[in-house]
């Protein structure tokens, strides 16, 4: 790809390819590259922002970045900006990116511990992990804990602890978490209670390969109207490699209050953060797609009989969308509405050379969804489509 804006600051040179759009959404290209040694690699965190140049807004339904690549030989990452949705963007706008931070050998943490059994009715919703584009994914309403953390619930007991020379009370790491994370641990909880100090402590064994760290533990705790607020635990104290988080001023009679407790950040295996200025300016180059008729029956979800019909599919060198028939979707008694997960098809695209390639979910609404390719295709190039065990040939 050509470079259309070029930009350098601590020693790292970040050029933008392309900024492409179809009309689905836009895709933005963009390589870093370490002039002065190897602080970047194939998991690296970019902290960004993106905007209209003339309008300094953000007009997308959403946005991420992801990796695409790393080349230790050129030592270049290739990295693309997703930003579903063109409402308020045409094909003639700017677009101003501007990096703030860059982070090599980038792990995310994400720990918790269920609090007593009678407050996990409280939990409605609960983190089960952190997605690629380094937000939290939650479980469903209501969906059961199924957590190895639930088999060692935080009880009102003062647990097994020691002091420090400087006068901190820490606790001792408890043998049946120990046993339960793997090897090594990644800021995985270790013992969690009261200590001799009778404050809430959370000891937290950190990655063996961090060099660099930012994980904060929280407690969740239930206000008067019954909602859940996190309460960091500020006080952090080394002992024997693990860290000691300590709420001081919440002790065992405010147990019933505590909901559950999460160990959240980042950490790196490989550098501090690189923090820097780097803004690039990109033109918008729209690009031509095709719409492929089809009728297509998918079954529509457990709570509604019948079919969605599927009726066309959007080809396009950065994406594939199929939409569905909205009449099919209303049954005749106008008082129901047929859905489908759509988000939850994988659909699959064959290309003349026999090169099988499998888009990534995007987007979505009621009848539609919008997968994205790696990288940019040429639509002729595409030999046939499939979807849901239905196959659309294209040539």
């Amino acid at each position: 790809m050509e470079v259309e804006a070029v930009c350098e600051d601590q020693g790292i040179r970040i050029e933008a390819q392309v900024a492409l759009a179809d009309s689905r959404l836009v895709r933005i290209y963009f390589t870093a590259r370490d002039l002065e040694g190897n602080r970047l690699d194939e998991n690296t965190e970019v902290t960004y922002s993106l905007s209209l140049a003339d309008r300094g807004t953000w007009p997308y339904r959403n946005y991420r970045v992801t990796q695409l690549s790393y080349d230790p030989e050129t030592g270049r990452a290739l990295f693309v900006i997703t930003a579903t949705g063109r409402e308020g963007v045409s094909d003639g706008d700017t677009f101003r990116l501007n990096i703030e931070k860059l982070l090599g050998g980038h792990r995310p943490v994400l720990h918790w511990s269920a609090a007593p059994s009678s407050n996990t009715d409280t939990i409605t919703r609960i983190p089960v992990g952190i997605g690629e584009d380094g937000t939290l994914d939650w479980a469903a309403s209501g969906e059961a804990l199924t957590t190895p953390a639930e088999g060692f619930p935080i009880t009102g007991e003062l647990l097994p602890s020691t002091w420090t020379e400087d006068g901190a009370a820490v606790l001792l790491p408890q043998p049946e978490r120990e046993q339960a994370i793997d090897s090594g641990g990644d800021y995985s909880i270790v013992a969690a209670g009261f200590a001799a100090d009778g404050n809430l402590h959370v000891r937290v064994r950190p990655a063996p390969d961090a060099v660099w760290e930012d994980v904060e533990v929280s407690a969740m705790i239930l206000k008067d109207d019954g909602a859940a607020v996190g309460r960091p635990l500020e006080k952090v104290t080394p002992v024997d490699g693990d860290l000691d988080y300590c709420l001081e001023g919440f002790g065992p009679a405010e147990l019933p209050l505590l909901t559950e407790i999460t160990v959240m950040g980042d950490y790196s295996t490989l550098t501090d953060p690189v923090e820097g200025d780097w803004t690039l300016e990109i033109p918008l180059q729209a690009v031509e797609g095709k719409t492929i008729p089809l009728s297509l029956e998918l079954p529509a979800a457990q709570a509604s009989d019948g079919f969605i019909t599927a009726e066309r599919l959007e080809l396009s060198p950065l994406s594939l969308t199929l939409v569905c028939d909205q009449d099919s979707m209303y049954p005749e008694d106008g008082k129901t509405l047929r859905s489908t997960a759509l988000e939850e098809l994988t659909p699959s695209v064959t290309l003349t050379d026999g090169t099988v390639l499998t888009p990534s979910y995007a987007d979505s609404d009621s009848w539609w969804a919008c997968w994205i390719f790696d990288r940019p295709i040429d639509p002729e190039d595409v030999e046939l489509v499939s979807i849901n065990g239905e196959t659309v040939p294209l040539s």
